[in-house]
């Protein structure tokens, strides 16, 4: 997943080109330009830009989308394996990313609260959890076009952790 720039938006500031740490973004002309070859897809570009001009096409296929996400994990765990502990709170589930300004009900029964020193198992309990509470598998039903498993088969191959798990109930 890379970003693109609004070039109508663009002022050419260069804020981006300064935060890029791969190198992928320079001025031509006035205007920033992402060499998608070259992006690591951090997203820094967006978080600096001052006049919100980079944006990510969320349109791109969901296996890559899904993929880049375990990658990002990946970064964000290098180096604290065995030091972290995830916990989610899988209440109020809703159809759509909680980051939404609204969201309709939700589409399972709340199933509690887990933790894990492994992220991929304590997501692989937790979707067990939900589809065992509703009854079906309401990820799918609600988004039949997503194979939400791509995540988690993609975590585990990489390394990330396993999608394996002894559930304890307290």
């Amino acid at each position: 997943v890379s970003p693109t720039v609004d070039p109508a938006a663009c002022t050419g500031c260069g804020t981006c080109v300064v935060h890029c740490p791969s190198g992928a973004i320079e001025v031509i002309s006035e205007k920033a330009l992402i060499n998608p070859g070259a992006c690591i897809g951090c997203a820094d570009c967006i978080v600096v830009c001052p006049e919100h001009t980079v944006i990510i096409d969320w349109n791109e296929a969901a296996p890559v989308v899904q993929k880049k996400m375990v990658e990002h994990a990946m970064g964000a765990m290098r180096g604290k394996s065995g030091k972290s502990l995830f916990i989610s709170f899988v209440m109020q589930i809703s159809p759509y990313c909680d980051c939404y300004g609204n969201n309709d009900r939700p589409i399972a029964p709340d199933v509690g609260i887990f933790a894990s020193g492994d992220p991929v198992a304590l997501d692989q309990a937790c979707a067990d959890a939900v589809i065992r509470s509703a009854g079906k598998d309401p990820f799918r039903e609600t988004h039949p076009e997503i194979d939400w498993t791509i995540q988690l088969s993609y975590a585990e191959e990489l390394g990330l952790g396993t999608r394996n798990y002894l559930l304890e109930t307290l």
